[in-house]
């Protein structure tokens, strides 16, 4: 993702547009979270926000996304799922969540956010199974609170080693070309050292 988008939101709504974004996001903006979340690290170690209030608000985006999602299914189960799972594709991911749940039970919410496509509809399908609130809110606010450190540090990291390779570029480059030269000729040489790459080579 653009940095200077992610700058833009910064500069006109702060904290609250971080937190809008990931709430909203649920109702299909193209971009992944992860992304999302990760340029937000990365804005962080560039300085422009603070790690703690940064982190904390894309807690709270997240938390709000998945638990509006387990109330939408809890009071509106009924007649939001009969109009969704016309859609293939929403469908197909009522079956992955229905299963999910099936084989992992409250477990699945712990897992069902690292899973792009079912990180929405386990809560939803959480909400419209009854699964009593405190359950659900153990399970997934804990799992995100493992979501969000992940990809905002991932963002962190990367950062760093990008700056790493702008530095040592050159250098870089040069032990990769060695790499993959290197591991082009003995791929080469154990084809050859095959009897049959031989036979087949010479039938």
């Amino acid at each position: 993702m653009d940095l200077t988008f992610i700058l833009e939101i910064i500069k006109d709504y702060g904290y609250i547009g971080l937190f809008l974004w990931l709430w909203l996001g649920m109702f299909g903006i193209p971009v992944p979270n992860e992304v999302f979340v990760s340029s937000v690290g990365i804005v962080a170690q560039k300085g422009i926000l603070e790690t703690s209030p940064a982190l904390f608000t894309i807690y709270l985006g997240v938390i709000a996304s998945l638990t509006t999602c387990y109330f939408l299914g809890r009071f509106l189960g009924k007649g939001v799922y009969s109009k969704l799972e016309k859609h293939d594709r929403i469908e197909a991911s009522f079956a992955k969540g229905e299963e999910l749940l099936n084989k992992y039970h409250v477990f699945a919410l712990c897992i069902s956010y690292f899973l792009p496509g079912v990180r929405n509809v386990v809560p939803f399908l959480a909400g419209f199974m009854k699964l009593p609130y405190y359950q659900f809110a153990i399970a997934a606010y804990t799992s995100a609170i493992v979501w969000v450190t992940t990809f905002f540090f991932m963002g962190r990291i990367v950062w760093d080693h990008a700056q790493l390779f702008v530095i040592y570029k050159l250098e870089l480059m040069a032990a990769a070309s060695v790499f993959i030269s290197l591991y082009f000729a003995y791929d080469l040489y154990k084809k050859q050292s095959d009897p049959t790459f031989i036979f087949q080579k010479y039938r």
